[in-house]
């Protein structure tokens, strides 16, 4: 079977793909992985086949124009979420949504090719028989249709697409009350008009889709979710001679993220007050910053060990919390080595929402980073290295995750998954009927 995955141009998703990819290469299935000619070195590091696409993209720059497109305000205007869902309305207008815009402009490129036509005409030359693509990644089910693969979406979060699609066609539904037109389908018509297909739901939440996320924390949507266990991948280096043994002393991480580099130039204050707090502690601190965030901190305490990079897997079974700013990589990193966890969330995305589960299993401490000082951060740390209610909910949390299906475990379902639905006859023409989602919605 071949199988193409299909991420954005970030690290963090990259992540994600890799235990499955491993798992169906190791079961002798053919892999590929298609994104932005930026990731082609950190898909090969990972040991997978890449293939380049379109022109590198800056997501900072995406992510502040979907703050200005006009089509996306409409759509999230026309969701109505209530007044103090903040973070989803930020999430949707700012981080799911800006791909979409990205890969569905109102126009083609001047100049060039979009990136949608160069993956078609990959899918149609190696004809993939599973394309599983990142819920961001909207030109894989495209592309899918056109070389008559199954497809399915591999989530690494909460599926806060897949509800506010449902959300607004609910909405769509009441009389007279809700949006008078199907912006989202709106949004796709001139590329698939220009392909010569027709819109349907496959396009938007994929065929099925499999995901990650703990049951108990999942959206109401009503799609095909598929459980997997998330097995953390946070890179390959060398073993540092400095964790080649048992620490001497209690040690503390503190990550912040390749995200909160990438997308967010306003952690400087956050990290000063995490410093100013291992300052004060007779505790090892493992801090994972660069040299730009260092340069703006000046001298670090003595007790602070300054690492631009080490993998969450290598540094993690040493260290008795974690204190980190809720990203999905490094909370399951977490919960993979039974690790206490404080919390600092940033706004959007599932961050607040990782960081409540696992306080809801006493599992780590939230705090809220809006006026955070060192001492606030210190008393947390303090409870979260002394009472052992907190290491009992990590180890809570960690058996709740092998109870979840492996990547392994997932190969023979996708198998299967992709003899149903692999188009038998021959995908061109390419405009299709419009009437097959093989759930209804269930």
């Amino acid at each position: 079977m071949r199988v193409l995955f299909t991420i954005i141009p970030a690290r963090s998703h990259l992540n994600q793909v890799v235990p499955v990819a491993w798992a169906l290469q190791s079961a002798g299935h053919d892999v590929r992985v298609a994104s932005n000619p930026e990731m082609a070195e950190a898909i090969v590091a990972a040991g997978l086949h890449a293939v380049r696409l379109g022109d590198e993209v800056d997501l900072a720059a995406m992510v502040r124009a979907a703050g200005t497109d006009r089509r996306l305000g409409d759509i999230v205007q026309a969701l109505e979420l209530d007044a103090d869902d903040h973070d989803r309305r930020i999430a949707l207008r700012h981080y799911l949504l800006a791909p979409f815009a990205l890969h569905y402009p109102d126009e083609p490129p001047p100049g060039g090719r979009a990136l949608v036509d160069e993956l078609v005409e990959f899918a149609r030359s190696w004809r993939p028989d599973l394309v599983l693509w990142d819920g961001l990644w909207f030109p894989a089910p495209v592309a899918a249709r056109a070389c008559g693969a199954a497809q399915g979406r591999l989530l690494w979060g909460l599926d806060h697409v897949g509800w506010a699609r449902q959300r607004f066609l609910e909405r769509l539904r009441l009389p007279g009350g809700g949006p008078r037109e199907d912006l989202m389908a709106a949004m796709t018509r001139p590329t698939l008009s220009r392909l010569g297909m027709e819109f349907d739901e496959e396009l938007l939440t994929g065929q099925w889709s499999i995901d990650p996320t703990p049951v108990g924390m999942r959206l109401p949507v009503g799609l095909r979710y598929l459980s997997m266990r998330w097995v953390p991948y946070n890179g390959a280096a060398p073993l540092p001679e400095w964790l080649r043994k048992p620490p001497e002393r209690t040690r503390v991480c503190l990550t912040l993220g390749v995200s909160e580099r990438q997308f967010f130039s306003d952690s400087a204050p956050l990290i000063s007050a995490l410093l100013e707090a291992a300052r004060s502690s007779d505790i090892e601190w493992v801090a994972t910053l660069d040299r730009s965030q260092l340069a703006e901190l000046g001298t670090l305490p003595d007790n602070v060990r300054a690492v631009d990079y080490v993998p969450l897997n290598q540094l993690l079974p040493g260290c008795s919390a974690i204190i980190h700013h809720g990203g999905s990589g490094t909370f399951v990193s977490a919960v993979a080595h039974r690790v206490p966890q404080l919390v600092i969330p940033k706004e959007g995305g599932d961050y607040a929402n990782l960081a409540k589960h696992a306080v809801g299993y006493g599992a780590g401490i939230a705090l809220d980073r809006t006026g955070l000082t060192a001492r606030d951060v210190a008393t947390a740390l303090f409870r979260l290295l002394n009472e052992p209610s907190f290491q009992d909910g990590a180890n809570a949390l960690h058996a709740d995750q092998l109870a979840t299906p492996t990547p392994c475990d997932l190969v023979p379902v996708l198998e299967e998954l992709a003899g149903e639905h692999t188009r038998a006859s021959s995908p061109a023409p390419w405009k299709e009927d419009g009437d097959h989602h093989p759930w209804n919605g269930t």
